[in-house]
């Protein structure tokens, strides 16, 4: 099962459609594990019953009675959900309520980690034809969708400081196909896709891929349909320490991937720069005293 097409996760469901029928020391699991149910993948069958004041058996027949064969099924279960960014499944209660020097610590060392995991998977290559095609494509294209959309917008407003031709989609209040009408096989598009993903991002570089537009994307280390579709993928690690995904990988990428574009645009770059700089002098938008 892809990334982009996981179904929801059923034990939720399970465990809600059985509540009001569980017994006292089962319930008392299913209050644990609806509260935190990332901690499954942390937690032993024994070790939860411990955690939960129960017996090992009250575990095993609370497994069953949810209509798993076995806790390990359960567990893959809860991984398949953590894989696909499912926030609640994201979410612990092993780090506390409380900041210390050692969860900044932890925090620190998950970001330096993506950090170094996604710069590490970049192929220079890949890296040095897409800066290439962002300076001699006829327009670049920038889309994103829902959380993506952010770095989408950032990478755009990098771009426009050296070339013209940017367009970021999709525009508010637009259909996205108004958007992509004139696109053609001299354009570049560059999509970011991270988790979660909505299934108009497949069907949106479908059938850019299929008008022959060359695609860029930044995604997450576990897509897999998508990169399908692109011409050159570079996968981002974006494990966090709790309920929300760390982007500093990603955002490190858009950075170097801009400042490699500037780099190369040599005289025209800096052209469209001076230029920028000039009309935003005259219009009073940028205060230099601040």
């Amino acid at each position: 099962m892809t990334d982009e097409n996981r179904k929801p996760r059923m034990l939720e469901k399970r465990i809600h459609g059985l509540y009001d029928d569980l017994p006292g020391s089962e319930r008392a699991l299913a209050d644990l594990i609806l509260e935190f149910p990332g901690d499954l993948l942390v937690y032993s069958a024994t070790e939860l019953s411990e955690r939960g004041g129960v017996s090992k058996a009250a575990v095993t027949r609370f497994v069953q009675r949810l209509g798993y064969q076995d806790y390990r099924e359960m567990q893959r279960e809860v991984r398949e959900a953590q894989e696909a960014g499912e926030p609640i499944y994201l979410n612990t209660g092993l780090l506390g309520s409380t900041v210390d020097r050692a969860r900044l610590q932890q925090h620190l060392e998950r970001d330096v980690a993506n950090l170094r995991q996604t710069l590490e998977a970049v192929n220079p290559d890949d890296l040095r034809e897409v800066v290439r095609r962002c300076l001699t494509a006829r327009r670049v294209w920038v889309l994103g969708f829902r959380n993506s959309y952010f770095f989408a917008a950032y990478i755009r407003r990098q771009l426009i400081q050296v070339r013209s031709d940017v367009t970021l989609v999709p525009a508010a209040g637009q259909v996205l196909m108004e958007d992509l009408g004139s696109m053609t096989p001299e354009d570049l598009m560059i999509a970011v896709g991270l988790r979660r993903r909505t299934p108009t991002l497949g069907r949106a570089m479908q059938i850019v891929r299929d008008l022959g537009v060359p695609i860029a994307y930044i995604t997450d280390r576990v897509a897999v349909t998508t990169p399908k579709l692109a011409t050159w993928t570079f996968p981002c690690q974006v494990r966090g320490m709790s309920l929300f995904d760390s982007y500093v990988g990603v955002m490190s990428l858009a950075n170097y991937l801009c400042t490699e574009i500037v780099s190369a645009a040599g005289e025209r770059g800096r052209e469209q720069l001076n230029r920028i700089e000039d009309l935003m002098g005259l219009m009073g938008e940028i205060d230099p005293s601040n």
